[in-house]
């Protein structure tokens, strides 16, 4: 029995390595699914403009912040920082617009979790290592009812961050009227 078991073992191999040797005839593949990827709901001029309008706020405060615009899956569109600001400030407002658009709410809200569901709060920051920044200063974008991206501004005092965010928006609707003209 070992005699056939190991020739037969030989000639299982011996077939499939002609197999593999052999020119395969196959199948031609279905033709490829057209891919369309989506257009950014956010044009660089339009992201241009609620950067300006939120620097422009926070110029008031006489405090350097960082400004940060990503789209609806929180990925970066544009990212400055005031003159005198630090990178800190941009990573952190990044951390807060990717947060705001990915959850649909401010940072505001989204950092009060913490005192009535912590266990929410500490899963998004596990969900999101190094991502999120739950602080006030992430502001969701919606136009037409539809989340299309956020804002997040850091640097500024408690609570004005969200307001150079706000003002953000203001000039980026003021933009945005201007181009239906």
């Amino acid at each position: 029995m070992p005699f056939i078991h190991r020739h037969f073992s030989r000639a299982v191999f011996a077939v499939a390595l002609a197999a593999l040797a052999s020119p395969v005839v196959a199948q031609a593949p279905a033709p490829a699914e057209r891919i369309i990827m989506p257009t950014a709901a956010i044009s660089r001029a339009e992201a241009r403009a609620l950067v300006e309008g939120a620097l422009a706020f926070a110029a008031t405060t006489g405090i350097a912040a960082g400004i940060a615009i990503v789209d609806q899956a929180g990925d970066l569109i544009a990212a400055e920082r005031a003159d005198g600001g630090t990178y800190r400030n941009v990573k952190f407002a990044t951390g807060k617009a990717f947060a705001s658009a990915i959850f649909g709410q401010t940072t505001e809200q989204l950092g009060a979790v913490q005192k009535t569901r912590p266990d929410r709060y500490f899963g998004i920051l596990n969900m999101y290592p190094g991502k999120v920044y739950l602080v006030g200063g992430g502001v969701p974008l919606t136009l037409d009812g539809k989340l299309i991206g956020a804002v997040g501004v850091a640097g500024l005092p408690e609570g004005v961050d969200e307001k150079a965010g706000r003002a953000g928006i203001a000039a980026w609707m003021k933009f945005r009227e201007g181009m239906k003209k």
